[in-house]
């Protein structure tokens, strides 16, 4: 009987198992379909099914982790704070949005013609200041902070408990304990490594922390591909500050392979603030499924701000430290907001209208390169009509497999005649894009498609000529400090470099 019992568990193991198989391989079939259907392009389509059918063990989990290009859930969950906070709502459309599918301004400018790309309005009389590298932005980070008077809110991807960190959370624990309002706002996979008692110790002084939670819902439980890179802080809302930065000591040149982390932000003041705010209003609906009741939209009289030196701005002390630009601009601004929930492509339409605006220059820099197709195209046209393209990249790798997969499109760029230069003098991580001398774009938006297709980003272009002369020169230096490195195309030594290259440029749609 013995034997009997045994063979009858062996057949039910072995039904198992095989009905098992059946079903990875029939859920592997109407994924492979499903990716005929949803999959942005036909090449990634091809490739999913293929792996689909002839690899499913390993293409399955794969395919519904990586292979989703848009965000679920995030539009509607403002629609679903609109039906409670109508005020709030009406005031991000407002600040963020101008009627889609018509023109809205008259293209006189590169300008107007991101914007009217990204049917997103033009702020007028707005001051800028540029912030070189880390010790610029993080004093002035604080130093906004410190001044606020009603609310902080704080948005950032990778928050470390370092010293820079323990100096940004003190900031916020100091005006929370004063009865300021401080909301921040983090990616819970930029921050893996942030130890829980971080954040309990901000919680505990009463700031309101929340992760952005791309997994909220149950259609969204694998939705660990998308990212919330934005960076920014909005003070009172009236000044904020925005760029590549996140909080860490590495991005002061600390415990990295250089001295130096090179990276770009801006101090604003004006209008563009409040559309800063509504960027992170959107993010918080989301994350928190509440209203923000304190922030103030232009539309009510807002309380007096007693700091007088806050309202004034910096000092101009402040503004001629070493660690700044000595000019303060005043001039039109376009906030660029992109992300996987949106229904267009907004990220890739936003540079290729600032490459196309292009007449006389345009010079890039950015830690990743992996443009797309369209982008190929359009630096291919700007190339053409003879404007001065040029792109600046790392010299040192920040991410290997991207660091590599830049390899590739470094020597297609050669082929269209497109120098290449790489940073030797730190890390540079800075998104900064200049067009002749009428625009410049800084913020978290890389050139590869993770920021392109992937990410939440947040760039902001601006139109004021002493800004612009300010961004001219750092990248002036930037280019002096780097090498044209694909001026004579010869192919990477040694041959597992070359090999390293080709396999992270079949990964570069997921990196």
């Amino acid at each position: 009987m013995d034997w009997l019992v045994e063979s009858s568990k062996l057949t039910w193991t072995s039904w198992g198992i095989a009905a098992s198989i059946l079903l990875i391989h029939v859920a592997a079939f109407f994924s492979a379909f499903h990716s005929l259907q949803h999959v942005r392009t036909s090449q990634a389509a091809v490739a999913w099914v293929v792996g689909l059918i002839t690899l499913p063990y390993l293409s399955l989990p794969m395919y519904w982790i990586f292979a989703r290009h848009r965000f679920e859930g995030y539009r509607e969950a403002i629609r679903e704070v609109g039906n409670t906070h109508e005020r709030s709502v009406a005031a991000i459309r407002r600040e963020l949005t101008t009627p889609a599918d018509c023109q809205s301004t008259n293209l006189n400018s590169p300008l107007e013609h991101v914007a009217d790309v990204l049917d997103t309005p033009i702020s007028e009389g707005n001051e800028f200041r540029l912030l070189i590298d880390g010790d610029a932005f993080f004093d002035t980070l604080v130093q906004q902070i410190q001044r606020a008077r009603r609310y902080v809110y704080a948005e950032f991807y990778i928050l470390r408990d370092d010293e820079v960190g323990k100096r940004f959370a003190d900031a916020l624990i100091e005006r929370a304990r004063e009865g300021v309002v401080v909301r921040l706002l983090y990616d819970e996979v930029g921050c893996l490594r942030l130890p829980g008692q971080y954040v309990q110790r901000l919680l505990d002084a009463g700031v309101d922390v929340h992760a952005f939670n791309t997994r909220q819902g149950w259609v969204n439980r694998l939705q660990i591909n998308f990212r919330n890179h934005r960076k920014l802080v909005v003070v009172d809302g009236r000044h904020a500050v925005i760029g590549g930065l996140n909080i860490g000591d590495e991005y002061r040149g600390k415990n990295v392979w250089k001295d130096r982390w090179r990276d770009s932000s801006v101090a604003i003041t004006g209008q563009a603030t409040r559309k800063i705010q509504a960027v992170f209003a959107g993010d918080y609906y989301w994350a928190a499924r509440t209203n923000l009741p304190e922030a103030d939209w232009g539309d009510r009289e807002p309380e007096a701000v007693q700091d007088s030196e806050h309202q004034a701005g910096p000092s101009s002390e402040q503004r001629t430290t070493s660690t700044s630009t000595a000019t303060d601009a005043r001039g039109r601004a376009a906030v660029c907001t992109t992300g996987p929930a949106d229904i267009r492509p907004r990220a890739a339409m936003m540079f290729a209208a600032a490459i196309q605006a292009a007449r006389s220059r345009l010079w890039i820099s950015t830690p990743y390169l992996i443009p797309d197709e369209s982008l190929m195209v359009a630096l291919s046209m700007a190339k053409a009509r003879g404007v001065d393209v040029r792109v600046l990249i790392p010299a040192v790798p920040d991410e290997w497999p991207v660091f590599l997969a830049g390899y590739h499109y470094e020597h297609e760029l050669a082929e269209l005649g497109i120098p290449v230069f790489r940073y030797y003098a730190g890390m540079l991580h800075q998104k900064a894009v200049l067009i002749d001398d009428s625009l410049a774009l800084i913020g978290s938006t890389n050139l590869d498609n993770r920021s392109l297709y992937l990410n939440f980003e947040l760039m902001i272009a601006i139109e004021d000529s002493l800004f612009i002369d300010d961004v001219a020169k750092a990248l002036s230096q930037d280019f002096r400090d780097s090498r044209h490195s694909n001026h004579d195309r010869k192919p990477l030594r040694p041959w597992f470099a070359r090999a390293g290259t080709a396999v992270a440029r079949l990964f570069s749609p997921v990196l």
